[in-house]
């Protein structure tokens, strides 16, 4: 009893469903670039209704080699202060200058990745493989195939009967 893939199915998270901390978007804003000792108050914000949904306070240090951004935030539920570093690292563009990303600070993983994940209930920011998060359209992708497979119908059958 209990064999491997019984019980109920983990929960996918989606990125969607996440807080996305971007060093794309830190770059845009003028946070990351080299010989800066910055800080700033990253805020997220409900797009429907406009107000604030939560923010985390960010100090980026990048003077000679040491390249960091360190995060600030506490945890709604727990009332949990974090507070951890994430390494930085740039590569450098044919046209000049550079584009700067996150070293995965999730286990032992070390990724370059452009984008950190934060989802629901979790508690440090981490990449997209770390967290195993999926895209919604990738979920819904397929939804309907194993009832076509059951009813014996080919995806270009099924095209045709539902458009």
């Amino acid at each position: 009893m209990g064999g491997y893939g019984s019980g109920r199915p983990q929960e996918k998270h989606t990125v969607e469903a996440c807080k996305v901390l971007s060093a794309g978007m830190l770059q845009r804003n003028k946070l990351l670039r080299e010989g800066v000792f910055n800080f700033a108050t990253l805020t997220w914000t409900n797009t429907a209704t406009g107000e604030d949904v939560s923010s985390i306070a960010c100090l980026v240090y990048t003077i000679d080699a040491t390249r960091v951004i360190r995060l600030y935030y506490s945890i709604t539920e727990t009332g949990e202060n974090i507070e951890y570093p994430v390494r930085l690292t740039t590569t450098p563009l044919p046209w000049g200058g550079v584009r700067w990303a996150f070293l995965c600070p999730g286990g032992n993983c070390g990724r370059v990745c452009r984008k950190l994940y934060l989802p629901p209930r979790g508690r440090y920011f981490a990449c997209r493989l770390c967290y195993r998060l999926t895209y919604t359209s990738s979920q819904e992708a397929h939804k309907f195939d194993g009832f076509f497979r059951r009813m014996r119908i080919t995806p270009a059958q099924a095209k045709d009967i539902f458009g």
